[in-house]
C-alpha cells in the first residue's frame, strides 16, 4: 500500500498500547520488577499492581469462522504481579509482567492530544531496549519473542453522527438498511465484530464495536476497538518495528474504511 494513510486533526482515540508477548522467563522475579523500576523511576515515578494478563497466541490456522479471540497458553511457572510504571501525569505507562511488555498511551481528562503514532513507536522502542538490556545484565534468559500486539480503542461520541442505537450507520456505513421491514423498532441495544487477517500470514486484526458509559463522564459512547496481533518475522527490533509499522497501516486504513463521511468530516479526517 503507496497512497497517504488517512490522519485526524480530532481522533476519537482514547488509548493506545503498543506491546510484545514472550516465553516466560523462569528467573525473573519479584525484586526484578522493582529493579527495572529503579532504572525508568525518573520517566515513570509511579507505580500499580495489576492482575496478569493471559498468555495468548493468534491462531492463524484455524478458520476465521471458528477462531476465538486468542487462545490461552499454559504457564508452569509461578505467578508474579503485572506492574504499571507511570508517568508523572499517568497518561503515559509501561506494563510488564513475566512473560509480557507494553506501552501504552491514554487519555485521563479527554482533553489530551494525542502524541501520534510515530513519536510512540519511538517511545515504545525506547524502552523496549532498555527493558532487553535489563534481562541481559540481569542474565535471565533470552527474551524469545512470540506475539506482538497493537491496540486502539475509541470512543466515538453522539456528535460524530449519531443520537440512538438505531441510528448508527451514520457512523458506520455497513449497519444501513438495519430494518427494512419497518416492523421492529430501535434496537435496545447493538454490538459488532469483525476481523481480518493480515496479509502473508502475518496476524489478524479484529474490530469489535460497543456502546458503553465511559468512566469519567458517564457519558453514551460507541467502543470500537481494533486489536493487532501476529507474529514477527524475527524478534529483532527492526522486525518488531516492521510488524508495528504494518499493524499500524492496516489499522488506520480499517478505521477509515468502517466509518462514514459524516464522522470523518466531524473528526478532521484527511487521506
Amino acid at each position: 500500500m503507496t497512497n497517504p494513510l488517512p490522519e485526524c486533526d480530532r481522533p476519537p482515540l482514547d488509548e493506545m498500547a503498543m506491546g510484545v508477548q514472550f516465553d516466560p522467563l523462569p528467573k525473573f522475579h519479584a525484586v526484578h520488577l522493582g529493579l527495572f523500576w529503579s532504572r525508568i523511576r525518573e520517566e515513570y515515578p509511579h507505580a500499580e499492581d495489576q492482575g496478569l494478563l493471559s498468555p495468548a497466541t493468534e491462531p492463524l490456522d484455524i478458520q476465521p469462522s471458528t477462531a476465538p479471540a486468542a487462545t490461552a497458553v499454559a504457564v508452569t511457572v509461578p505467578p508474579l504481579p503485572r506492574c504499571w510504571f507511570l508517568t508523572n501525569d499517568k497518561t503515559q505507562l509501561i506494563q510488564v509482567q513475566r512473560d509480557r511488555f507494553l506501552r501504552n498511551w491514554r487519555q485521563l481528562q479527554g482533553d489530551e492530544r494525542y502524541p501520534r503514532y510515530g513519536h510512540l513507536a519511538q517511545e515504545f522502542k525506547r524502552a523496549w531496549e532498555r527493558f532487553q538490556e535489563f534481562i541481559a545484565e540481569q542474565e535471565l534468559g533470552p527474551v524469545n519473542v512470540n506475539q506482538c500486539e497493537l491496540h486502539y480503542i475509541n470512543n466515538i461520541e453522539r456528535a460524530a453522527g449519531w443520537s440512538e442505537l438505531g441510528e448508527l450507520d451514520g457512523v458506520f456505513p455497513l449497519l444501513s438498511n438495519r430494518n427494512p421491514g419497518g416492523f421492529l423498532p430501535a434496537p435496545e441495544t447493538l454490538a459488532w465484530q469483525v476481523r481480518y487477517k493480515l496479509p502473508d500470514g502475518r496476524g489478524r486484526l479484529h474490530v469489535e464495536m460497543n456502546p458503553i458509559f465511559r468512566g469519567r463522564d458517564m457519558q453514551l459512547v460507541l467502543a470500537l476497538n481494533m486489536t493487532a496481533r501476529g507474529v514477527p518475522a524475527a524478534g529483532s527490533i527492526e522486525k518488531i518495528t516492521a510488524w508495528f509499522d504494518l499493524a499500524h497501516e492496516w489499522t488506520v486504513r480499517a478505521f477509515a474504511e468502517l466509518t462514514g463521511p459524516r464522522a470523518h468530516e466531524f473528526w478532521g479526517m484527511k487521506s
